[in-house]
Parts: structure tokens; C-alpha cells; sequence
């Protein structure tokens, strides 16, 4: 019998070579002055450039053609691409560049995309700084699945499951999903950036009456990557106001009334992907690769010909020829490309240290990103900041933190440089009619910074226009300006803001001249006072309360959790205090008052350890006492906890019995002024058992000297 007319249907679609669409632009200028001189796309994260994360996984997925549509740079793409290991033989898919210099947004592209008729069938879409450990054909199954059942649907979101304040989540803009409960369908989407926050959202109320179970979801990173049909090319076509694919397609497709297209999400729960939108993520995923949480895309998988990543204790990782002083000091979190050279007296933590790297002696890193050829002379520190291929720092030369050194500048000798320093080579604010060039790469940028005044400067040609004062005598760079002033919207130029790398919230200054940040501290309103801009802290801590409660629902064990936890602590610069004040009272949630003995003695050994993880000396042990008494003071029946809570954590070896004697005799834990007598109950309720410890000393004591 011949198979029917939806069994051939189904046969011909799984048949069709599989596509993928990569978008190697983002069209934003969140990593400005850098990306003058180099596509996003090839931006080394851990000495890998983005697009190899996003095109390993489209080769996992089983692609046969991928189309890379790029702008800017589209020369240095293409001649990368001829060069590397996707334009063997042996390459799983076909590479196919297509370049749209006229292009200004996404929606450009993709319409450009249409005009030429390449794509066949349902197709991947994916950004080009898209790091992800997902298997995508499970999701085109189950898009395909979807699709039989709904005839309607043209679009499938990836997202992750995560916390509103996960690390890998932009500050400066993120997403409110409305589904339907039972099938993933998207019936709403709204962005959601920081500034202004968003209170309230209008949605029609024929969403309630189509859907029985609607959830509005806050807790999704959106991965950037969708499975389309070709309609979205026809929609983007038809539609000339579709410029971005969330705020104007998805919008737009959910809010009409003539359309009636359907999207849906799938949600990831057990994976890892993420988008390298801006500095703050390229940081956050760079810590998370290295803590292997994209595994298997990890620097020890070799994903580029030629790689030699070993990985070693302490997660650091080293390729070969790399030369190491006997007094170097490498903490957790650091890699290393080949041909790098490390003088004595260095020490490197949560770092990424390119190729051919020379770095002298007495220097300190410490959360930095060295790309390759730069050099670092003696006694230079770096703090949380990128240093671009062929930088050279002088001797004495301080990079405080959140600066940014774009390619071949020189700074020194003797400079600091104030905190979120943009240095270039390439002046601002001058006239592009000045610089001619017959460069066909050089004519392409200098077409796209035209509008914005923006110079283009030859590494052999001179310029006596450099500030000394700020990058010392022999220095070479020009400042840039992200000119986040000229923003009209202040709420956007806040936004632009908190991504930068190493941005503190507490930082931000966005006040009226007649209202400064101390007249508002000082003597503000109640109003004025009441603010909802959540600090740097509060999101941090919101975060860890995310990760412990995750860790208790989901059973991880000690190791994993305290991981995550660090992770975390570096990702967001804060100390092991700032971690233990969260996670002390969410450990002691987790007792059951009714059984309160019997539960405190079970909660406490299984996860105290945790604890443990995050106290590395006395004062530590100590400082966690008073955390402790702090929850127990809150109400009577926490008070009960103290008690059992001290000796069992003593008993498991997480608190020594002299950080118990320091805290029972300090003034602190005996109440007193300001603190409620409930201090002193919980203090004088502990006697017993620190006069038992004290015989015990004693007793020890006499037996040692018999």
C-alpha cells in the first residue's frame, strides 16, 4: 500500500537538507572601540573565537548548509571561515557567507535573506555569540511535532530556565514570556529592561479566554536561537517595521488580529546556553566555561585545529609551550594559550591569558581577559578589565577595573587609569573625509562610521594628538566616549550602562542637578527615598538565594552547589561574608520547628558542610556565629534553633571551639544596646555547652602535660 499523502509530506521534510541562518552582526555597539577593528563574531571567549561555539553547536545538531549573513568586517569573516576547519572536506556542513553592507538591523538582513530564495524548509536562527551545550535536534523534533498538530505555528524560542538575576541574563534588558501552561505556546512577549521598571504589562483579555492555564514567565534566558519556517522570511518582507526579532517580529505577531500565526517556547531545564549580548555576559559566560558548566564545550575539548588545552586542578587550563617561573602563582579559574611567557613573582587568578602572551615579573591579574601578543612589563596590575591583541602595558602600569584596551594600544610607563577607561587607536569626533583609503575592508568600516564621525588610523601613521597625562609617554591610544549623554531616553542610557564589564549598580548617577546622589541620601523624601533600583548586592544576593533553593529541590550535592556558589561570588566580585548571610538563613528555612531537634540535627548535617565551604579561618567561623544568632534572634521560636544548630555544626567539624569562645565572650553576642533581649536569652541558653567546653580544654590540657 502507498504511504499516505501526510506520511510522504513528513518524509520529504525530514529528507530536506537542514539549514541554519547565523547572524554574525548584532547591530548594537555594546563592545565599542573593539569591534572597529573585529566582528563580534570573532571575539576570542577563552581564547576561542564566538562563532566556533555557535557553528560546534549547529554541527551537533546535524546541519547540512549554513548561511552567515554579515555586515561589518564581513572580509575578515569570510576569510576566517576559508581558513578554518569548516571549509575542509571533512566539515560536516557547507559554509555559505552572504554579505549585506546596506543593512542596518536584523530585520535588513533576514529580508535580504528572502530576495534570494535560499532557504527550502524549516531553518535554524541563531546569533553568531551563541555559546551552547544543547542537543537542537530534540528541539526541531519537537518544533516538527508541534507543527503537525498546529498548522499555524511559524516559530520556536529556545529559552533557558533561570533565575531573573542569573549571571548570564543582561542587566540592561531581558524578557516577559506569557504561556500557555499546557502546550509552551507564547501568547505574549514584552521586553523588559531594568530602567525603567516595568510595573505593569496590557495584554488582551481574549488571551484568558482562549487559554485556561496562562503562566507569565520572568525566568527564562532567552538563548537567541529559534526554529523558523520560511514564513517568518515572507513576514519580515511584508512587514518593513520588523527590525528586531523579539521587540517588533514576536511582538508584533502576538499582538495581531490578522495574522493569526502561533509561537511557541521550549524550555530548557538540564543544558547551558547563553548570548554574549555585552561585557557583563562576556564575562559571566567566560567564568562559566571555565567552571565547566557548558561541558562538553570546555578549553580541554580542542574544538579549533591546533589547540593543546590540558586541563588541571584548581579548573585551570594550559596548552603546551607555555613557559612558568617557579614563582608564578596560578588560583582557580585560569587559562593559557601556547607560546606564553610568565616571568617570576606573577600572580594570575580567574584570568584569561591569550597566546604568545609576555608578561613580567611582580605583576598581578586578577579577573582579566589578556587576548594574544600583548605584553605586560614589570610590576603592572590588572583588575577585571580586557586588554585586546598587541596591547602593551609599560612598567607600572595599574588597569583598575571594568577598563577596556582596544588592539595595539600602548600605555605607560607609571599610569593608573581611572576605572572604565575606553582607550583605541582610532580617534572620535573627526572628519571622515580626511582618511583616504583604497583598503576594501578599511572602505566597508569607514562607510558604516561615517554618520558617526569616527577615524580610522593606520598603525604607520603618526598622531601627536594623544592625552600623556592619561597614557604616559610612550603611550599610544585615544579615549572613547560610549557617549551614553547623547541618548535621548535616560532610561536607555542607564540600560547601556550596567552592561559594561565590572559595572557596580551602586555606581549609577542619574539625578537632576538640583538633586544630587548625597542630597538624596541625606535628606531625601520618603518617596525620593524608596527607591526600586535594586543594588549590585541585592541582585547578588537574590541570586544566591536562587541557587541554594534550586540545590535543596533539586539534591546536589555539597561540591556542586558550593561550585555554583562560587561561581557566582567571583562572576558578581563580592566576598565569602556577602555568600555566607544568604545562604546561612536558607540552610536554617529548611528546618521543620515542629520537630525541631530531630530536623535541626538532619537539615545541618546534610547541608552544613556547605557551611564549611564558605569559612576559611577563625574570624570566619566567628563572623557565621553571629550570622547565626541574627536569624535565631528573629522570634521565639528560631531562638530554639541556636542551641542545637551551634553543637551540631561543632560536631561536624564546620565551627571550632575557638570561634565559639570568641563569639560567647564578645560584647556582640550579649545583646546590649539596640538589640533585642532575645540576643541574651540565645547567649546565656549556650553556657552549658561552652562550660563543657572549656572543662574539656582543661582537661586536655592536664593530660598533655602528664
Amino acid at each position: 500500500m502507498a504511504p499516505t499523502t501526510k506520511s510522504t509530506g513528513k518524509n520529504i521534510e525530514a529528507e530536506t537538507a537542514l539549514q541554519a541562518v547565523v547572524l554574525a552582526d548584532s547591530f548594537n555597539e555594546r563592545f565599542r572601540p573593539i569591534t572597529l577593528d573585529m566582528p563580534r563574531c570573532l571575539l576570542p571567549l577563552c581564547n576561542t573565537p564566538l562563532i566556533e561555539y555557535t557553528l560546534e553547536c549547529l554541527a551537533v545538531a546535524g546541519v547540512q548548509e549554513v548561511y552567515i549573513l554579515c555586515r561589518a568586517h564581513s572580509e575578515k569573516i569570510k576569510n576566517y571561515i576559508s581558513t578554518s576547519k569548516w571549509n575542509r572536506s571533512h566539515s560536516p556542513f557547507k559554509i555559505i557567507p552572504i554579505v549585506t553592507p546596506e543593512a542596518r538591523s536584523i530585520g535588513d538582513v533576514l529580508r535580504e535573506l528572502d530576495a534570494k530564495q535560499l532557504i527550502s524548509s524549516d531553518f535554524i536562527l541563531i546569533s553568531g555569540d551563541v555559546v551552547s551545550n544543547i542537543h537542537l535536534d530534540k528541539i526541531l523534533d519537537a518544533h516538527r511535532t508541534r507543527k503537525n498538530i498546529d498548522k499555524n505555528l511559524i516559530m520556536t524560542m529556545v529559552v533557558k530556565e533561570a533565575s531573573p538575576f542569573h549571571r548570564t541574563r543582561s542587566l540592561g534588558e531581558s524578557s516577559i514570556f506569557v504561556l500557555d501552561g499546557k502546550t509552551q505556546e507564547c501568547v505574549h512577549y514584552e521586553s523588559a529592561e531594568l530602567y525603567p521598571h516595568k510595573r505593569n504589562m496590557i495584554m488582551d483579555m481574549e488571551v484568558f479566554e482562549k487559554h485556561s492555564n496562562v503562566q507569565i514567565r520572568n525566568d527564562f534566558v532567552d538563548c537567541q536561537i529559534d526554529i523558523c519556517s520560511i514564513e517568518v522570511l515572507a513576514l519580515f518582507t511584508e512587514n518593513f517595521d520588523y527590525q528586531d526579532i523579539r521587540k517588533d517580529f514576536v511582538y508584533g505577531i502576538l499582538t495581531s488580529d490578522l495574522l493569526g500565526k502561533t509561537i511557541y517556547c521550549h524550555i530548557v531545564k538540564d543544558a547551558y546556553a547563553a548570548r554574549v549580548r555585552d561585557l557583563q555576559t562576556y564575562d559571566a559566560i567566560s567564568k562559566d566555561v571555565l567552571s565547566r558548566w557548558t561541558y562538553p564545550i570546555v578549553p580541554d575539548s580542542n574544538l579549533q585545529e591546533g589547540d593543546s588545552y590540558e586541563y588541571m586542578r584548581g579548573q585551570i587550563y594550559k596548552e603546551q609551550n607555555v613557559s612558568l617561573s617557579r614563582s608564578c602563582v596560578l588560583g582557580e579559574k585560569v587559562i593559557i594559550g601556547s607560546g606564553t611567557e610568565i616571568a617570576e613573582n606573577v600572580k594570575i587568578t580567574n584570568s584569561v591569558i591569550g597566546r604568545r602572551v609576555n608578561i613580567g615579573p611582580n605583576v598581578k591579574i586578577d579577573g582579566a581577559y589578556i587576548w594574544d601578543n600583548v605584553t605586560i612589563n614589570a610590576n603592572c596590575s590588572i583588575s577585571r578589565s580586557i586588554l585586546a591583541n598587541n596591547v602593551v602595558l609599560e612598567e607600572n602600569v595599574i588597569v583598575n577595573k571594568g577598563c577596556l584596551l582596544s588592539y595595539n594600544v600602548i600605555i605607560g610607563p607609571k599610569i593608573t587609569l581611572p576605572s572604565y577607561t575606553k582607550l583605541t587607536r582610532h580617534k572620535q569626533n573627526l572628519d571622515y573625509d580626511d582618511y583616504d583609503t583604497k583598503d576594501k575592508e578599511d572602505k566597508e568600516i569607514n562607510q558604516l562610521l561615517h554618520a558617526q564621525n569616527i577615524k580610522l588610523v593606520k598603525d604607520n601613521q603618526k598622531d601627536d594628538s594623544y592625552d600623556i597625562k592619561l597614557i604616559g609617554e610612550n603611550g599610544k591610544g585615544h579615549i572613547w566616549n560610549d557617549e551614553t549623554s547623547d541618548v535621548e531616553d535616560d532610561d536607555e542610557a542607564k540600560n547601556i550602562k550596567v552592561t559594561t564589564l565590572a559595572y557596580d549598580l551602586s555606581n549609577l548617577s542619574f539625578t537632576d542637578d538640583e538633586s544630587t546622589a548625597s542630597v538624596i541620601s541625606e535628606g531625601s523624601s520618603d518617596e525620593e527615598s524608596d527607591s526600586d533600583e535594586p543594588s549590585n548586592l541585592e541582585i547578588f544576593s537574590k541570586e544566591v538565594a536562587q541557587t541554594v533553593e534550586r540545590a535543596f529541590s533539586e539534591g546536589h550535592t555539597i561540591e556542586i552547589a558550593s561550585l555554583e556558589l562560587n561561581t557566582l561570588r567571583m562572576a558578581s566580585n563580592t566576598s565569602f561574608r556577602d555568600t555566607r548571610i544568604v545562604v546561612i538563613p536558607s540552610i536554617l528555612n529548611q528546618i521543620n520547628t515542629d520537630k525541631l531537634l530531630a530536623s535541626t540535627k538532619d537539615v545541618l548535617t546534610r547541608w552544613g558542610p556547605l557551611i564549611g565551604k564558605l569559612v576559611h579561618s577563625k574570624d570566619d567561623q566567628t563572623d557565621a556565629l553571629f550570622t547565626l544568632q541574627k536569624y535565631c534572634a528573629k522570634t521565639d521560636i528560631n531562638s530554639k534553633i541556636f542551641a542545637p544548630s551551634l553543637r551540631t555544626l561543632y560536631e561536624i567539624d564546620v565551627i571550632e571551639e575557638d570561634a565559639i569562645l570568641e563569639w560567647y565572650y564578645d560584647e556582640r553576642s550579649k545583646g546590649g544596646v539596640g538589640k533585642p533581649e532575645i540576643y541574651s536569652k540565645i547567649h546565656d541558653v549556650i553556657a552549658p555547652f561552652v562550660k563543657w567546653l572549656e572543662e574539656a580544654e582543661e582537661e586536655n590540657s592536664e593530660e598533655d602535660d602528664e
